[in-house]
């Protein structure tokens, strides 16, 4: 917060006080549209805040490109490098690394908006390479006493990145151990009990300077040093921690959600997606885990002798040091993440909490997805033994090439397929939804039929355009609905259609939400303007079976909801809704 003050004082804020909030905004996405605020014309309304907004941005940018550094630097540590050399074995690993953070939807739509999380995630990287610097920069031969490179400023260094990461935010505590199980194990390897003592109070003194003063405050102010009790008191509508139950169902749950938020689900958690896409990256998901798993099990098996060479890069201890001590930052960040999905429900469940062990997760995915390209170094026999590595290194940076292409084209699917139509001005939403008139194929109503705010149903049209020809269409159904606001003045209210299909007694799928796939909003129409609004179905062929054999006709029930209170209009009969039939 003091850095984003610090590069928006260039701006007069003045104008923030123009800005136009949506009056019908609501973090579930079914009513006013997933925009906090109305961006039409602000370029003009208010652009000295856009312009420090942007600085705040470039400021988060900053901090992501920052925990990329310390990620690669630490796969430099881990997989064979140190400090900042070209390892050769450990580029490849490391690269894997970064670029999975770096390629990652949901962090590179972070890592562009204002938010704290950014500084957290930098720190925590930070503080993990440093811990790293401590475990696998070994002593100087023969050294059993305080080793010269790695004296005080390292520790003040660790107690700054800490101190910092805490006022952050507080969940860089979870590397508090994490710092000292590092000093104590570089201690053991120095065999010296003054090494971890002077870096102990070393980095100690240094995060308490920096972020004591703000613990201390809120143990004057609240009796609590972390403002906890506090917290939940602001929260109580949704505090479950009282009634809370441990079940498979609970853990499931949290599960799905912080997998598909942790790669992307943007917005204020309003915006996910595509279904198959999350399919796709939990078999991505689960083959790097299997090659971590297969880096392990293989990496001690060499070790002892079963195999005569480990696949992939060489598993030795400082591997094993390293990959350890991120998992265990992963390990730490999961239990206190959802130990809050247990205090908070699906408020705690999201996936950016899970972002301070970012930089451990990569490293652990670039080990898992390096060790299948190491495994060329045994399928390939007719190649000799030192021409091995070269080929597996070729093959890494081809298969690093292919899985950059591939998240690279995931990020441009999410921001032009799904966060860029999501926060279309009124203006371009316009030009896609109002049309002139009723396009030839579809069918006028021979009579008015308006709800009660104003809202008349003018026409509709099918697709396809009969029924016997669902099947052949893929089992899809689309409708298209023409409405016209008849009111001398833009709604006051903003109200919800509803579109259900149904055959006889059974429904076979709804449709609810705003116009324009949710985008184009009542209270955003004109006066005499005619909307185009379309809802899809896609029906299994055991629907399409029942539907059959109850030989009844497919219809599309359809009304309105009043935004907020859910109360239905009213057609001009008094009915609270019109049925359309499929013929």
């Amino acid at each position: 917060y003091y850095l984003a003050a610090l590069v928006s004082l260039p701006h007069d804020l003045g104008d923030w006080s123009r800005a136009r909030t949506n009056p019908y905004f609501s973090f579930s996405n079914q009513d006013g549209g997933p925009n906090r605020f109305q961006h039409e014309d602000a370029a003009q309304l208010y652009p000295q805040t856009l312009a420090a907004v942007g600085a705040m941005r470039f400021l988060s940018t900053l901090f992501g490109a920052g925990t990329l550094g310390c990620i690669y630097l630490s796969g430099l540590l881990i997989f064979g490098g140190r400090g900042w050399e070209w390892a050769a074995g450990g580029r490849l690993p490391a690269t894997f690394a970064a670029g999975l953070a770096g390629l990652l939807p949901q962090f590179a739509f972070l890592s562009g908006a204002v938010n704290n999380d950014n500084a957290v995630i930098f720190f925590c990287a930070l503080s993990l390479w440093l811990c790293l610097r401590l475990v696998l920069r070994p002593p100087p031969a023969g050294a059993y006493g305080p080793e010269r490179d790695l004296g005080w400023p390292t520790f003040v260094g660790l107690g700054l990145a800490v101190g910092l990461g805490l006022l952050s935010k507080y969940n860089e505590a979870v590397y508090i151990p994490l710092v000292g199980l590092a000093l104590a194990w570089g201690g053991w390897q120095r065999r010296s009990l003054a090494f971890f003592v002077r870096g102990a109070l070393f980095s100690g003194a240094t995060c308490l300077a920096v972020a004591g003063w703000w613990f201390g405050r809120a143990w004057w102010l609240y009796g609590d040093p972390m403002g906890w009790e506090m917290w939940r008191s602001s929260y109580r509508s949704i505090d479950q921690s009282a009634s809370f139950q441990l079940s498979g169902q609970f853990v499931g749950h949290v599960w799905e959600r912080w997998f598909n938020s942790f790669w992307g689900y943007f917005g204020w958690f309003n915006l996910p997606l595509e279904e198959p896409v999350y399919k796709w990256l939990g078999r991505f998901s689960a083959w790097a885990a299997l090659g971590l798993a297969g880096l392990v099990l293989t990496g001690l098996a060499g070790r002892l002798g079963l195999f005569r060479a480990a696949p992939g890069w060489r598993y030795d201890r400082r591997m094993a040091l390293g990959l350890g001590l991120a998992g265990l930052s992963v390990g730490l960040v999961a239990a206190t993440a959802f130990s809050y999905a247990t205090t908070f429900g699906d408020a705690g469940t999201q996936g950016r909490y899970l972002f301070p062990a970012l930089p451990g997760l990569a490293l652990l995915g670039g080990a898992g997805v390096g060790w299948w390209v190491g495994l060329v170094r045994l399928w390939s026999p007719e190649v000799s033994r030192a021409a091995r590595p070269v080929l597996a290194a070729w093959l890494g940076w081809a298969v690093g090439l292919a899985g950059a292409i591939a998240l690279l084209w995931l990020n441009l699917y999410a921001l032009n397929d799904v966060i860029r139509p999501a926060y279309a001005s009124d203006t371009t939403l316009r030009a896609q939804y109002v049309v002139p008139d009723l396009p030839r194929a579809a069918v006028r109503l021979s009579q008015p039929n308006r709800f009660e705010p104003g809202l008349e149903l003018v026409g509709y049209r099918f697709g396809p355009a009969r029924r016997a020809d669902i099947r052949s269409n893929s089992n899809l159904l689309k409708v298209t609905l023409y409405w016209r606001l008849t009111t001398k003045k833009p709604l006051a209210q903003n109200w919800i259609d509803f579109v259900h299909l149904t055959s006889g007694d059974q429904k076979l799928g709804q449709s609810d939400g705003p116009p324009g796939q949710g985008r184009f909003q009542t209270f955003k129409w004109r006066p005499g303007e005619l909307v185009q609004d379309e809802r899809t179905f896609r029906l299994n062929d055991w629907q399409m079976a029942q539907a059959g054999q109850a030989d009844a006709p497919l219809e599309l029930y359809i009304g309105w909801l009043r935004a907020g209170d859910g109360s239905r209009a009213r057609l001009d009969d008094g009915s609270e809704g019109l049925t359309l039939t499929w013929t």
